[in-house]
Order: structure tokens, then C-alpha cells, then sequence
């Protein structure tokens, strides 16, 4: 009745889940101009016509497409030992270099410290390591990005890294004790994510220490909403003629408690949408080559240095020079890193 179901595009060769992955990574460029560039508070895209900005929609995209292939991983091997093991190559063999990139590479170039003082600095040497455990809060090397707008913040997007282990965690929990295919547990699951972003929405910015429940809220919907859509597969359509029920509901909740939730679902129901779809040559290209991590990783340190090495730059140059300094990077990451862990898993771990 409404044409193809999900499982029908999940090969492969018939989707475009990576290519939607790239374009999320660059929205969470785009919106990031703007706080970068002018500094904290600056108003980002979709920030006042909806409850996130258009970086944050970008990762609740992200989560949702998250769900939707780790699920699919586990369909396809069920041993939990090798699905840690693969989402552990995925996230840390290109993080580490990130941060060998940054601290040994990059850092020194960009340092308002003399060089002498850089190299001496113990965190110039651990920040690749410390990196991988506390992503954006780890010890920066001295003397970056201190005078900026946005100042002493190295690489705050990796904050969410955490947030998608604990998922990737919660999936094999699941798996363990047999209710990852449940449709009862994932509703019921559902049901209290979407209550504790409801619950929390009053009081959301009184006390930043109480987001991370909010956060894993916000993200845990995200990404049951994945595995649902990739549980109930055979049955999901992806037509895009159904995509204005999501989107309606979404503008008819705006301004009350219930709009996070409802703008959420839209989003899932945009991410396997256009996930299923077939772009053409972007979606070939994308199907050999994932660049949408390195483009996240990468990102914003390119743009705080784009910043270091320009001030004053405007807005449109800002723009075109972090997607012309991110792409080769990410492309790096991707060729000389990701893909030869993936290629490991493939052989060896999974």
C-alpha cells in the first residue's frame, strides 16, 4: 500500500545512511559558526522556531540512525564479545589519532605558548590518551584557543561520545537478557525516555549539573526510536508521502512540554526516510567512504583554529573554510584509520 519497507533498503548497496550521517555532521559544523565565531548565547539556526538547534537536531539524528544499525549488527552476529569489540574499534582507534593530530601536529602551530612550554607540558603528551576517557573535559594542551570567543573549549561536540557508548551498552544489555527484540520493552522503554524529557523540561536550566538525565532521556528516545524502527523493519514504510503526519504533529506541539518528543520522532522518521532513499553518486560515494565521524571529531577544532589563525573572519569565509579544512581531515581519518579498524572487525572481530 504505501511501496517499499525498510528492510528492503537496509543492504548495503540500497541505502543512504551514511550519506545522511555526513549531512548531519555538517549541519553540526553549520550551527556551530555562530557560537564560535560571536561566542556563547549567540542564537543558532532553528534555536528559536523549535526546541533544538540545528546541531542538536543533527545528533538526535545521529542516535537514531545509531540504533537502527547497531541493531541490524546484532541481527546479523549476536555475540555481544565481538559487538563490543567492533563499537570500540568504530569509536576510539580514530579518536586516539584525533588527539595525536591535535596535541603534536596542530597544537603546536596554534599555541600562544612558546614552544619549549608546550612540549614540557604533560597534557600536551597525555591528551591523546586522556581524550578517550573523558572526551571533551580532558586536559587541553597549554596555551589554545584562550582568547577566542568561545575560549579554552578544545573540542566540546565530544561530549555526546559517552552518551553513545552507554547506549551501544544498553543494546548489548538488552541482547543479554533477551528483550532487545521485545516490542513490549522497547514501547514501555520509549514511554519513559519520552517521560523524563517531559519531566525535566521546567527546570531544565536551573541547575547544569541535573542535564546528564536529560540528556540520556533525550538520547536514549533517540536511539530506541532506531532500534523500533530497524525491530519493526518489515512493516515500516519509507515513503516520504507519509513524512507530513511526523512533521504536522511536530508544529502542532510547538511551545508546550511535548514538543522535544514530537520534534524527535520527526527527525527519526526524516533519518530512515532519507536513509533509504538513493541519492545517486553521493550515496555510492558515501557507501565507500563513512567521512561523517571524522567530520564531527574534527569540526570544531578545525573551526578554533580557523579562528586562531583569521580572527575577525567573516561569517561566509568561516563557513567555506571549515568544510575546506575538515574535508581532508576527515577523509584522512576515515582511509588511513576507521576503515582499517573496520577491515580488522571484519576479519578478526566480527
Amino acid at each position: 500500500m504505501f511501496g517499499a519497507v525498510l528492510s528492503e533498503r537496509l543492504q548495503s548497496d540500497r541505502n543512504s545512511f551514511n550519506l545522511v550521517r555526513l549531512a548531519a555532521a555538517a549541519s553540526v559544523i553549520v550551527s556551530h559558526l555562530f557560537i564560535l565565531r560571536y561566542g556563547p548565547g549567540t542564537p543558532e539556526p532553528l534555536s528559536s522556531a523549535t526546541p533544538f538547534t540545528l546541531g542538536q537536531h543533527a545528533v538526535n539524528l545521529f542516535f537514531v540512525l545509531s540504533g537502527l544499525l547497531a541493531s541490524r549488527s546484532l541481527d546479523r552476529n549476536p555475540d555481544l564479545r565481538q559487538f563490543a569489540v567492533a563499537r570500540l574499534l568504530r569509536i576510539v582507534p580514530a579518536l586516539f589519532v584525533y588527539g595525536l593530530v591535535f596535541a603534536i601536529i596542530a597544537g603546536p602551530l596554534l599555541t600562544a605558548a612558546t614552544l619549549t612550554g608546550y612540549f614540557v607540558d604533560i597534557k600536551t603528551w597525555t591528551y591523546p590518551v586522556t581524550v578517550l576517557a573523558r572526551f571533551q573535559q580532558a586536559p587541553a594542551p597549554p596555551g589554545l584557543f584562550d582568547d577566542l570567543p568561545y575560549a579554552f573549549a578544545v573540542n566540546e561536540p565530544l561530549w555526546t561520545l559517552k552518551y553513545e557508548m552507554a547506549a551501544y551498552a544498553g543494546l548489548g544489555v538488552a541482547q543479554a537478557i533477551g528483550l532487545r527484540r521485545s516490542v513490549p520493552f522497547l514501547m514501555l522503554s520509549l514511554v519513559v525516555t519520552a517521560g523524563g524529557i517531559v519531566a525535566m523540561q521546567p527546570g531544565l536550566h536551573s541547575v547544569e549539573g541535573t542535564l546528564w538525565p536529560y540528556h540520556l532521556s533525550r538520547y536514549g528516545l533517540c536511539f530506541l526510536l532506531g532500534v523500533l524502527a530497524h525491530r519493526g523493519r518489515d512493516l515500516l514504510p519509507v515513503t516520504p508521502w507519509l513524512m507530513p503526519i511526523s512533521l504536522t504533529a511536530a508544529v502542532a506541539f510547538a511551545g508546550t512540554s511535548l514538543s522535544p518528543v514530537t520534534c524527535i520522532i520527526a527527525t527519526a522518521h526524516v533519518a530512515v526516510v532519507a536513509g533509504a532513499a538513493d541519492f545517486g553518486t553521493a550515496t555510492r560515494w558515501t557507501q565507500r567512504n563513512d567521512i561523517s565521524y571524522g567530520t564531527y571529531i574534527y569540526g570544531w577544532p578545525v573551526q578554533q583554529a580557523l579562528l586562531t589563525l583569521v580572527p575577525g573572519i567573516s561569517l561566509p569565509v568561516f563557513a567555506l573554510l571549515s568544510f575546506v579544512g575538515v574535508l581532508p581531515l576527515a577523509i584522512f581519518s576515515w582511509s588511513v584509520v576507521e576503515r582499517p579498524a573496520l577491515n580488522y572487525r571484519s576479519g578478526r572481530a566480527v
